[in-house]
């Protein structure tokens, strides 16, 4: 009886031995079609997180710009910076950078003078265009913006996978797929 035990387990082992070339290339052709289908969407999520990571740290900057307005009784200023020491209103993007300070001598346009305090700073982002018509938004410390603004945020993908900020009269930054009109957002042309 343990003779034809032992046969029966061996045979069984032969039995399921393995895996044949062409199973093992089917499972092989298998994986490559399914990471083939997920590489678009991941490169998509990819985008989507360094739009979002730069659209939040402007949004970011203006609520402190509101509120260090506010509390220190100063106006505040948002502005282009190329070299995140002094506003660059000839900046070709707010991707450039840009910086928050207390402008403390009121000067229009505004300028980092050697009393006042640089509150925060953002380097220059890649692969990702920032417009405005503003090169400046100002807070007073009377809980107002002095200007309306609009920061488009555009990638490669150009307006479909554009987001902007919408700055009120208020200074309440919200960010939205369209803008101040209602109407879609539209990106520069690259060069």
């Amino acid at each position: 009886m343990d003779g034809r035990l032992h046969e029966r387990r061996v045979a069984a082992a032969f039995a399921c031995g393995g895996v044949t070339l062409i199973e093992l290339l089917m499972v092989l052709l298998l994986v490559a079609i399914v990471a083939s289908m997920a590489a678009p969407a991941f490169h998509q999520l990819m985008l989507d997180a360094r739009r979002t990571t730069h659209v939040n740290a402007l949004l970011r900057a203006l609520h402190a710009a509101r509120s260090a307005a506010i509390l220190r009784g100063q106006p505040t200023v948002i502005c282009k910076s190329a070299d995140q020491r002094q506003c660059t209103p000839g900046a070709a993007s707010w991707s450039e950078g840009w910086i928050v300070f207390a402008n403390a001598d009121h000067d229009s346009p505004p300028v980092v003078d050697a009393n006042e305090d640089i509150l925060f700073s953002e380097p220059r982002i890649a692969k990702l265009s920032i417009d405005s018509s503003r090169n400046a938004v100002v807070y007073w410390p009377f809980a107002l913006a002095g200007t309306t603004a609009t920061f488009i945020f555009c990638d490669e993908r150009g307006a479909a996978g554009a987001r902007a900020i919408i700055v009120s009269q208020t200074g309440r930054p919200r960010i939205s797929a369209r803008d101040s009109a209602g109407k879609p957002l539209k990106c520069k042309a690259a060069s």
